[in-house]
């Protein structure tokens, strides 16, 4: 990436503290008339929104001695801390805060409990208007938030239920009686029209600010502005931080597994790589996967899953085909596919509206329903799916088999495995491939065929 004209601004002043849920959402929003960025601060007091008044603080010092693993050693990329910035409890006895979203008019602020709940919050006051509570419908994870600029209705989505839910605006303008008290609001802006006047338009009045801080400004070190630094994102290699490419010893962090705090990685070298699968990422035990996956990298590009398959139809053979990113595996109804218990799987269709496709545990070729095993997941899985995911979730409750289908086309087979008991690792995708003059059966007939060859066998060992 190229950082030659970039501006990044660090700001110490400004401590955010993690919950207890290492997939929690912290969202951020900035209001754009009050110029200030709300900030979910989940560890903080047992849970606040912290404003920050992004127009604020000064200059200190470079961050290239303090955080040297940075993207491009041009004096052009500005690297800076800022101190003495603004910054206050907005509302606080929000229990671990996560997605936020402002209304249409800017008046109001929406808040989530992660764990079900969705706060209106007066801007000017900071004050609780309403509560939605969402829990009841299973909606105990929230994340991110946001409101539509044209209906003003508000989106939020639910982690676990893997949906996203709409909350539709109420018919007619929304009206309540502000928290905020009239005479504090004449007496402010009174205020801030006397300290312009005084004080002059360059130095913004303030109630939160600290007029007696002063910054700790340091003279940097002139190599820091030429030198390519090797200690981890960067290369020896003077290619890795110019527009002439980049060499693969610029991966150095892949391997790195010294992930706790005090450890000497620079995650700001996992930022400015580009990492989306780490072991030292908190989601997911440092992977971007549905739960149980396993994530790789591939360098420059992303990353890929070892729980997802695109589903495609081949015209040539006229069957379903499945491919895994992970495996660079190519699969088809000749190969019945291991999949693991504790995994939740991703099968991304694109077969197109005239081959739909679901995911089944019983098979009927007589016409008869199926059913999908899905549905708990994904709620589009109620109907065929043409374009777009399908999530399965697989735990011990799942059955052996279950098949992918699609009208009359030849199903694909995954048998469902514990990985532990296989004694497998995630090196290679184990599959058995079927003779190609495979008959096909249902699931009836397979059953009634392995009874019949027990009674044979059992009819032999009598003899």
């Amino acid at each position: 990436m190229d950082h030659s004209i970039a501006s990044v601004r660090r700001y110490p002043d400004i401590k955010l503290y993690r919950d207890d849920f290492s997939h929690s959402h912290a969202g951020m929003i900035v209001h754009p008339g009050k110029r200030i960025l709300f900030i979910s601060n989940p560890g903080k007091n047992g849970g606040e929104v912290t404003a920050v008044r992004i127009d604020t603080g000064r200059y200190s010092r470079t961050a290239r001695e303090e955080y040297p693993i940075f993207s491009n050693r041009l004096p052009s990329f500005e690297y800076s801390i800022y101190e003495c910035t603004e910054e206050y409890t907005f509302a606080s006895g929000i229990r671990n805060p996560s997605g936020m979203a402002l209304s249409l008019d800017g008046e109001r602020l929406f808040v989530a409990e992660r764990a079900g709940k969705i706060l209106a919050l007066e801007v000017d006051s900071g004050t609780v208007l309403q509560t939605i509570d969402v829990s009841p419908m299973g909606y105990t994870t929230i994340g991110g938030m946001a409101v539509s600029p044209t209906s003003g209705d508000l989106y939020f989505v639910d982690i676990d239920a893997n949906e996203v839910v709409k909350v539709e605006a109420s018919d007619g303008e929304c009206t309540y009686n502000s928290l905020l008290n009239s005479g504090y609001k004449s007496d402010i802006e009174f205020s801030q029209k006397e300290f312009s006047a005084n004080c002059g338009s360059s130095v913004p009045f303030s109630l939160t600010r600290d007029f007696s801080c002063s910054v700790s400004g340091i003279i940097p070190n002139g190599t820091l502005f030429e030198q390519v630094h090797t200690d981890g994102y960067a290369s020896e290699n003077p290619d890795v931080q110019s527009d002439a490419g980049m060499d693969a010893s610029a991966a150095l962090l892949t391997n790195r597994t010294d992930c706790e705090y005090d450890s000497g990685l620079n995650f700001d070298a996992l930022l400015l790589g580009g990492y989306f699968c780490h072991v030292c990422l908190p989601q997911n035990h440092g992977s971007s996967c549905d739960d149980g996956g396993t994530c790789q990298n591939i360098q420059w590009q992303g990353f890929t899953c070892d729980n997802e398959f695109y589903v495609d139809y081949d015209d040539d053979s006229d069957s379903l085909v499945l491919s895994s990113l992970y495996y660079e595996t190519t699969y088809s109804h000749e190969n019945i596919i291991d999949i693991f218990r504790g995994t939740t799987y991703r099968f991304t269709v694109r077969t197109g509206d005239d081959r739909p496709v679901k995911i089944t545990q019983n098979l009927d070729m007589t016409g008869g329903n199926s059913i999908s095993i899905s549905r708990l997941q994904n709620p589009s899985s109620f109907e065929d799916v043409t374009t777009g995911p399908i999530l399965v979730s697989i735990d011990e409750t799942s059955p052996d088999f279950i098949y992918l289908t699609s009208g009359e086309l030849k199903p694909v087979t995954f048998v469902i495995k514990h990985r532990e008991a296989e004694g497998l690792t995630d090196d290679n995708m184990p599959t058995t491939v079927l003779p190609s003059a495979a008959v096909y059966f249902s699931a009836q007939e397979a059953f009634m065929w392995v009874a019949l060859l027990s009674l044979v066998g059992y009819a032999a060992f009598m003899d």
